[in-house]
């Protein structure tokens, strides 16, 4: 069931929202941390609380907006609507996250960075699921079709993170004297997130054919049936997406305890901020060149087996990083093995996801294949959640606070944050992965072809 064949200009144009998304959301992701503690002076253990109640409520958002997705029928088609209405609102959050608070009151602080947070990520879950929503509306039931959008998005995010690595210290360094500090990141912030709004209007009008009203049409897909028990069940009952989805989870928080330590590692470890940005400009360029070859080799090894193989190098690399202190060379070096790996299976990206709920819909005969899609997200946000937390709690257990004198001391245990528990999750992610998952790439063609007989009436 491959009839289907996109041609390279509907797979770039799809591609290069999660670019364009990228570039919006990267500068909070990276930088907000060290924005509150350093520029607008909220204590550690105060930033560690916020950031862990707003990624809670996000992980809420995320958990629900699939079915909100699903159930709401806006104007302008059921999944581009949410592009076309939210990107403005993702624009101002960024405004929020960095806007110089630091002459008043901590409680406002604290309230305009809360906002900025929420309203970036709770919106983004929106957008998000409602653009991976379009992927296999667009390719219909060509898994060939959807591993390519998949790929083309995952070579677009890091050639956005590979701008933002490269360009946002440099830029805040040159701004600063002009504009301050705080109101530098505010800059680089804004400027990035512009582009967004274009590509939310590129893929809306490229899916404007292809994205269901909720009324049986050309698509052959009938108004949802699906009920909020269907939605509890679709992930409590689909034992593969639950095994899916705790793997990923686990990498997650092993993912954003590194990243929320990174620009700390920079400033106090290694002791020149100004060396994160040729580190991370390098392990981006190698992302980027490894974004071209991996997925070609996770394809040969499938889904699972890339998986499992590339959070194993993964988290060998990260446990190396305990053993080299401030080198950050060595850091660099580490850090561009581990990422590289990965893309043997970011290639996939929400096709794994996908493959579950078209297991579901066969084995029910209940379209929930929009629920599994949320599910994408959600790892994410609670990886971001609780690797924020333990990065930040952990800083404040070891004593951190603005302008700190490193001890030996303080290193050894920076070093564990940083490197030792991080690697230590993901390879337990690994280990879930491996003993837990079952649905191969045969298996998922065949659910998707079978499905689409389904949905035509065959």
């Amino acid at each position: 069931m491959q009839e289907k064949t996109l041609s390279s200009s509907q797979v770039n144009k799809y591609g290069f929202y999660l670019l364009t998304s990228s570039l919006a959301a990267m500068v909070q992701m990276t930088y907000l941390t060290i924005f509150m503690t350093d520029m607008i002076g909220i204590p550690a253990a105060i930033v560690a609380t916020t950031l862990l109640i707003a990624r809670f409520i996000d992980l809420i958002i995320g958990i629900l907006c699939g079915g909100i997705i699903e159930k709401v029928h806006l104007p302008w088609g059921k999944y581009r609507s949410w592009l076309l209405l939210l990107r403005w609102v993702i624009v101002f959050s960024l405004v929020c996250s960095f806007f110089d608070t630091s002459a008043w009151p901590l409680a406002f602080r604290v309230g305009v960075s809360f906002i900025g947070y929420i309203l970036l990520n709770a919106c983004m879950s929106f957008t998000t699921n409602a653009y991976y929503a379009l992927g296999p509306a667009l390719a219909g039931a060509n898994l060939n079709d959807r591993n390519r959008l998949s790929a083309r998005g995952a070579q677009f995010m890091c050639v956005a993170m590979l701008i933002t690595s490269a360009a946002t210290i440099p830029l805040v360094t040159f701004l600063t004297p002009y504009t301050g500090p705080a109101n530098a990141y505010l800059a680089v912030a804004v400027v990035f997130a512009l582009p967004y709004i274009l590509g939310c209007q590129m893929v809306s009008d490229l899916c404007r054919e292809c994205d269901p009203s909720g009324k049986r049409g050309e698509q052959g897909a009938g108004v949802s049936t699906v009920t909020l028990k269907d939605m509890i069940q679709s992930v409590v009952q689909n034992k593969q997406l639950l095994i899916l989805f705790l793997s990923y989870t686990i990498y997650y928080i092993g993912l954003y305890t590194i990243s929320g330590l990174g620009t700390y590692y920079f400033t106090y470890i290694v002791g020149n901020y100004m060396n994160m940005s040729y580190s991370m400009t390098v392990t981006m360029i190698t992302g980027f060149l490894s974004s071209l070859i991996m997925p070609k080799l996770g394809g040969k090894l499938g889904k699972k087996r890339s998986f499992v193989l590339a959070l194993i190098i993964y988290a060998a690399a990260y446990a190396c990083v305990y053993f080299i202190g401030g080198n950050w060379i060595l850091f660099t070096l580490m850090g561009a093995i581990g990422g590289g790996a990965v893309y043997m299976f970011t290639g996939f990206g929400v096709n794994y996801f996908v493959d579950c709920g078209e297991y579901h819909l066969y084995k029910t005969g209940k379209d929930t294949r929009m629920i599994a899609i949320a599910m994408y997200s959600v790892p994410m946000k609670i990886g971001m959640m609780l690797g924020g937390a333990v990065a930040t709690y952990g800083l404040a257990m070891i004593g951190y606070h603005a302008g700190i004198t490193v001890t030996p001391e303080f290193q050894t245990d920076f070093m564990i944050l940083l490197a030792v528990i991080p690697a230590v999750l993901v390879l337990i992610g690994a280990l879930i992965m491996q003993f837990g998952y079952k649905i191969t790439d045969e298996d998922a063609a065949m659910y998707a072809a079978e499905n689409a007989k389904r949905a035509k009436g065959e």
